[in-house]
């Protein structure tokens, strides 16, 4: 769990029993619409560009960009056994997500979709890195960029119903994420304590070989934003009662 989820998991916690409505500009989609799927999948793409700079009523802070105030990535053991750490880290791109396929079984409480971006993910932030990438020790600080092209992400999202007065509502226990990308772009500023020689060539490194690195590294990024995105959910979904979201 990164600790910029912390102080919104508790809002969110202290949040449960304040039930908001569903911002006019959501679409409803009926559980009896046998083209309820792709109502979803409008739905929630439409969902996602209101949401760009958050909505305070439901607890949901801005999506566009997504701020993380620190993020940490350990591998132990493997071809890319580092130690990084990211603070202030800001996402950019989430609010184009174009919603591609989305499935919903309300009688399980459980939900996935896959979509894809107009824009690269962009990752700025402030970073630490101690270890080794491939064959070459690798260390620093300083700014970094990571751009995701054409990016795509797989999400499922597993719940139960809980009851509060005479609502129900769902809670989301696990939210899983995958990732993929056409290429994967980085820039780690002031490598090996500013010399220019090692950080330009370690960086020609890591973009030509970021596939073997993504690999890596890619379940711990998964988790990171599995975790963020449960969080946000569960700020929606513990507010607005499901008969509001997918009535019947």
């Amino acid at each position: 769990m990164t600790r910029g989820y912390l102080l919104t998991i508790f809002f969110c916690l202290v949040g449960l029993s304040v039930a908001a409505k569903m911002p006019s500009k959501w679409k409803t989609c009926k559980r009896s619409d046998k083209n309820i799927n792709e109502c979803l999948k409008k739905a929630v793409e439409e969902a996602v560009k209101t949401l760009k700079s958050g909505n305070p009523s439901l607890g949901v802070i801005p999506l566009d960009p997504l701020h993380f105030n620190e993020l940490n990535i350990g591998q132990g053991s493997g071809p890319v056994s580092i130690n990084l750490n990211f603070k202030n880290m800001d996402i950019h791109g989430i609010s184009t997500a174009k919603v591609k396929r989305f499935r919903a079984d309300w009688n399980n409480y459980y939900l996935e979709a896959e979509a894809t971006l107009n824009v690269p993910l962009v990752l700025l932030g402030d970073y630490t890195v101690k270890g080794q990438v491939l064959v070459l020790p690798i260390v620093g600080n300083g700014k970094c960029n990571l751009t995701f092209d054409n990016f795509v992400a797989k999400l499922t999202a597993k719940g139960h119903e809980i009851t509060k007065g005479k609502e129900k509502y769902m809670e989301i226990d696990k939210f899983t994420f995958d990732l993929e990308t056409s290429k994967l772009r980085v820039f780690l500023g002031n490598l090996f304590n500013g010399d220019k020689a090692l950080g330009n060539n370690m960086n020609v490194f890591l973009n030509e070989n970021w596939q073997e690195i993504l690999k890596e590294l890619k379940p711990a990024i998964s988790k990171a934003f599995g975790e963020a995105f449960r969080s946000i959910g569960n700020s929606v979904f513990s507010r607005i009662p499901l008969n509001q979201i997918a009535p019947k």
